[in-house]
């Protein structure tokens, strides 16, 4: 089983790359931009989700929230990409992973189907109630949070 990892708006504010968390800080009022980004956060989650069959895993089906930590990085390209589009901020640095995240999601999405790759490429490959282990995973997999803080930043370089 795969270990699977909660990212919320809360998770999604907080691992904002800091062009992005600057631009969301100035964006409307405290409030409007927490339900805006919750109403963003969720939708690309749910793609995901549903994209990994993430009711049908023992440990998916535990918090609604939740993704493969195989997708999280995917999930976050797609989440700063869209937001920045929704803030009018700049998101062409966010576009080119945003992109290669909704090839990631179509690709998974075939494989849930049965359409997909003969298994010569890199895509991971779900099938319902079957997620491959993620290296170090335990046998049961883990519910998991995103760090307030975390040392991966996948924003493009300054500059």
């Amino acid at each position: 089983m795969a270990d699977w990892v909660v990212y919320d708006a809360g998770a999604a504010a907080e691992t904002l790359p800091p062009p992005l968390a600057a631009a969301y800080g100035s964006w409307l009022d405290a409030a409007t931009r927490a339900q805006r980004l919750a109403l963003l956060v969720s939708g690309v989650v749910a793609d995901f989700r549903r994209a990994v069959a993430a009711d049908a895993d023992a440990t998916g089906k535990l918090d609604a929230d939740s993704v493969p930590l195989s997708c999280l990085r995917h999930v976050s390209a797609v989440t700063w990409y869209m937001l920045a589009n929704e803030m009018g901020a700049e998101a062409d640095p966010y576009r080119s992973a945003w992109l290669d995240s909704e090839i990631y999601l179509r690709r998974l999405y075939q494989e849930l189907a049965g359409g997909g790759a003969d298994g010569a490429t890199a895509t991971p490959r779900y099938s319902p109630g079957s997620l491959p282990s993620s290296g170090g995973s335990s046998a049961t997999g883990a519910l998991l949070s995103v760090p307030v803080f975390s040392p991966i930043n996948y924003a493009p370089p300054p500059g």
